[in-house]
């Protein structure tokens, strides 16, 4: 997940500015009338003094005057001309462009909305090209699997004729196993591509998540996934259930996990976390967090997706959070939305097909949620998951002791 946007800065307010400078401009022009006064006494007295008298006034007028436009123009019209050209540029299509921050508490209020305008247009755009990238996939995987599907059995099929008369050890028996290697993995890509662009409906079964999360971890161990792998799990007990399906839930953990162990090459550690909390905690304006300096309110931006997961969702009184995190090499920022597409990877060709993190959020948003990814605090990666808690879900929030890497 991005770091934390919002930053303590102290800024007058327009208003408390313009009127300490109206107030020092007027309490200079009163006191050069009177020192005008004081001075040319004598050539006031005179028959023409009530002319200089009056050209004195006036002149302090123009100067009065002049140094207010002075500074309304710095501080009202130069801002407002910026933040002008900034939108008229965005509205062009130069969406890169971003308001300066101002120099009072209004602009940077005014500067701080606009930019978040332009960050929520881009975040559109984003979801937009996804949506189209899964579109894309569900045509292709229908249209290809049918005519690489039946190809590829019968590849299959003469593949293992040949080995039944082939003489093991021999160039031929190699090439033959190579063939079957390179067949079983067009296989997997291919059902990948149909598990992914498989339309997924809502069910209705009770899934206990802290349950399935352990299961799935016991799984791993038995099967020695997780041989050189330390994994700490954090379990909450009693939680409520959710609505879903428990086999694509254990399906959601297990991919999770073996990222991990594959982002660390098999050897570090890895955290699995889940505890209920209510929506408060995590979107109330008054959370805050061990590190944040007293008296000082944070404004703190959320990852895009669980922005566009609260304008389809609402406002859950409780939600299932679920983070496995590692410390590996993490996720590099601009890869953070990227590790959800489909056939995106970072790992070598054989070792992955860029599918495992796109079924994974299918599932997840399948069910009503959310994942994204962010930094964990040991410096690897740490996936999200929101789930809401529908209302009368069965059991109370116990909340768990978070580990280190997530604790606030």
């Amino acid at each position: 997940m991005p770091p934390d946007l919002g930053k303590f800065q102290l800024f007058t307010s327009l208003k408390t500015e313009m009127m300490l400078n109206l107030a020092v401009l007027g309490t200079a022009a009163l006191s050069l009338a009177a020192l005008n006064v004081v001075v040319l006494e004598s050539i006031i007295m005179t028959r023409n003094g009530a002319i200089y008298l009056g050209l004195l006034f006036i002149a302090d007028i123009v100067l009065f005057v002049a140094f207010g436009a002075y500074k309304i123009q710095g501080l009202v019209l130069d801002p407002l001309d910026e933040i002008v050209d900034t939108t008229e540029a965005i509205a062009n299509g130069d969406l890169s462009r971003r308001a300066p921050k101002g120099n009072n508490r209004e602009f940077a209020r005014l500067s701080r909305s606009v930019n978040r305008m332009t960050a929520r247009i881009l975040e559109e755009q984003a979801q937009r090209t996804h949506l189209e990238k899964v579109a894309s996939v569900g045509r292709l995987a229908a249209g290809v699997a049918h005519e690489i599907g039946n190809p590829l059995g019968a590849i299959n099929g003469y593949t293992h004729l040949l080995q039944a008369s082939a003489v093991p050890g021999t160039e031929a028996a190699d090439a033959l196993a190579g063939i079957e290697r390179e067949s079983a993995r067009i296989d997997r890509i291919m059902r990948g591509m149909l598990e992914y662009a498989r339309p997924r409906r809502r069910t209705s079964g009770a899934v206990d998540v802290s349950a399935v999360a352990k299961r799935a971890a016991d799984m791993l161990r038995d099967q020695g996934a997780l041989r050189s792998t330390q994994l700490h799990t954090t379990l909450g007990e009693s939680l409520p259930t959710i609505s879903g399906d428990r086999h694509e839930m254990e399906q959601v953990f297990v991919n999770l996990l073996l990222n991990g162990v594959d982002a660390l090459n098999g050897k570090g550690e890895i955290w699995l976390v889940t505890q209920c909390v209510p929506f408060d905690e995590i979107f109330g304006s008054g959370a805050r967090r061990a590190e944040d300096p007293g008296g000082v309110l944070m404004v703190r931006e959320h990852s895009a997706r669980v922005r566009a997961w609260l304008n389809t969702v609402g406002e859950p009184t409780r939600i299932i959070k679920v983070i496995v995190s590692d410390n590996g090499p993490g996720v590099p920022i601009t890869d953070s939305e990227r590790v959800f597409d489909p056939f995106f990877t970072t790992k070598d060709p054989n070792k992955g097909t860029g599918l495992g993190l796109a079924i994974v959020s299918r599932i997840v948003e399948g069910m009503g949620g959310t994942i994204w990814v962010r930094q964990a605090r040991e410096g690897g990666a740490a996936f999200m998951i929101y789930l809401p808690v529908p209302e009368g879900g069965a059991g109370d929030p116990t909340p768990a002791t978070m580990p280190a890497i997530e604790r606030a």
